[in-house]
């Protein structure tokens, strides 16, 4: 039965199937050869088990819709949503090559601090993005973060997404009575069924954040209820945090992580802001620099090169202001007192 499940299908529409990526309660996820354009592709099918249940077809597709709507650097594009001769349904979207944050932290607990910026900056932007078209994602976790080979940050995963756009009510889907999402990376609000809304996305990226700052993730408990509990109660306090994190970062990390949706930043894009400020003295392309890491990361070696921190100009501008500022009034009173 084992063996059926991973045999190579000899065709999924147009592509020739390579080996399998993995597979799930939902069905399988491929990486093919696209011979009409000479690329790789992923193509994800449903199970055939699942084709006669509304709910997980709504899913499917609901997926692939609003990969269509977005349109991001850091989000993976789809190309064609289609249904097989024995009614099964296809994705067939981007390939991205690269390693999943996940694979990375159980390399690197604690990644240097200029990566855990990165990382949290391009998410951030990308999250802006979906949140402007109303959606929210809801299952942010280190597993769907990836650093591909060029080192690029990507946001992978739009399978239990939710629309709520009036206009897109075609992209809605509503599951009563179920916590939809990955429990240990879950906002407060949706440990206890409410709805999952921006500010939910931004509490998880909260608890990823302080995962690689710390080392673990905190929240974690040795079941889903405790590990609910935690969300719901543990506050982290500043000290946790080593002296190497800057304050501003922590400050805008234990925002995140507030237990009122109100108290956190008032969007992606707002916290997006406050990590620029704060990435301001780093080079403005740091792909070279993330690929580099992630090499040495999975070598078990350190990287050949970091980004060079340039001085904050302001401060230096402002010292020379005072300067001269003193130049001047000594000036002044030179010339006040003795001509």
């Amino acid at each position: 039965m084992a063996e059926a499940k991973t045999k190579l299908p000899k065709k999924i529409g147009g592509y020739t199937p390579t080996q399998m990526l993995g597979h799930g309660a939902m069905g399988n996820v491929w990486l093919c050869h696209d011979p009409s354009l000479d690329r790789m592709v992923v193509v994800k099918q449903m199970r055939q088990v699942l084709l006669n249940q509304d709910d997980f077809i709504l899913r499917f597709e609901r997926e692939a819709k609003i990969l269509a709507h977005l349109n991001h650097p850091a989000i993976i594009q789809p190309y064609a949503l289609w249904k097989e001769s024995d009614g099964q349904l296809s994705l067939s979207m981007e390939f991205v090559e690269g390693k999943s944050l996940r694979e990375l932290l159980d390399c690197c607990k604690t990644p240097p601090i200029w990566v855990v910026m990165a990382v949290l900056y391009e998410i951030l932007t990308a999250l802006s993005e979906v949140h402007r078209y109303g959606i929210v994602h809801r299952d942010l976790k280190p597993a769907n973060l990836m650093i591909d080979k060029d080192g690029r940050i990507r946001l992978l995963d739009f399978g239990v997404a939710h629309a709520d756009k009036e206009n897109e009510d075609d992209l809605t889907l509503t599951v009563a009575g179920s916590q939809i999402g990955t429990g240990a990376y879950m906002s407060p609000e949706q440990t206890v069924n409410e709805d999952a809304t921006a500010a939910s996305d931004l509490f998880s990226m909260g608890i990823i954040a302080a995962e690689m700052l710390l080392g673990e993730n905190v929240f974690r408990g040795e079941n889903l209820s405790k590990t609910f509990k935690r969300i719901q109660k543990l506050k982290i306090k500043p000290e946790a945090f080593s002296k190497e994190t800057p304050k501003a970062l922590r400050k805008l990390v234990l925002k995140l992580l507030a237990k009122n949706p109100a108290k956190r930043p008032l969007s992606a894009a707002d916290a997006a802001d406050e990590l620029s400020k704060l990435m301001k003295a780093y080079p403005r392309h740091m792909e070279p620099y993330l690929a580099e890491w992630v090499l040495a990361t999975l070598n078990g070696k350190e990287p050949a090169m970091d980004p060079m921190v340039n001085p904050d100009k302001s401060k230096k501008f402002f010292i020379m202001g005072l300067s001269l500022g003193a130049v001047a009034v000594s000036t002044l009173w030179i010339l006040t007192h003795f001509l």
